[in-house]
């Protein structure tokens, strides 16, 4: 049985192995259910500043402002001083060029991602090809945060939006914001 390129991703991706980094960079997206899991992350060590730039203001899309996201993070326990906070990215592709600016500007090696389960595709493709684009050689770690697949919520259940992230995947990697699936299995075999 043949199988596709884009087979091949989908199951490396999610049992990439967890590990710790240089900042913990949250997605805005999925109202403030991310918020969470990057509590979580900043706790159990596994990076010592969370960081959030999206500028987007979409409810019924599920972007939250970033500001309320961050203000979850601080009444769950994290520490203001480990907040990297500004609103200067207004999708995935623009947050993915945003950290690699500042892993320029702060000898960032190690990016955690955090984003949501349907989400964690084409962030990470997303993040791959603006991290080839601005000519660096990081490590990008997956870690979405462990949210229901079937939760109601007002932008969608999440397992019917995964449809959608396949389509945006393919219209983005025609634009060449998105890395290919191919490059994605290859990054993650490599590391």
């Amino acid at each position: 049985m043949h199988m596709y390129e884009s087979e091949r991703f989908l199951a490396l991706l999610p049992s990439q192995p967890m590990a710790g980094g240089d900042v913990i960079f949250v997605l805005q997206g999925d109202g403030i259910c991310r918020a969470a899991h990057a509590v979580n992350l900043y706790k159990l060590g596994r990076a010592p500043v969370v960081a959030i730039v999206g500028s987007a203001d979409d409810r019924l899309y599920g972007s939250f402002p970033s500001e309320l996201v961050r203000n979850e993070m601080l009444r769950l326990g994290l520490p203001a001083e480990a907040v990297y906070f500004e609103k200067t990215a207004a999708n995935t592709r623009a947050e993915a060029e945003r950290a690699m600016r500042l892993a320029k500007e702060r000898g960032w090696q190690r990016i955690v991602i955090v984003t949501s389960p349907h989400h964690q595709y084409r962030a990470f493709l997303t993040f791959l090809k603006a991290m080839r684009d601005a000519g660096l050689n990081l490590a990008l770690v997956n870690a979405p945060a462990d949210l229901s697949w079937t939760e109601e919520n007002p932008w969608g259940r999440r397992a019917d939006l995964l449809n959608q992230e396949f389509d945006r995947i393919t219209n983005y990697q025609a634009k060449g914001d998105v890395a290919s699936y191919n490059d994605g299995t290859e990054y993650l075999i490599r590391k």
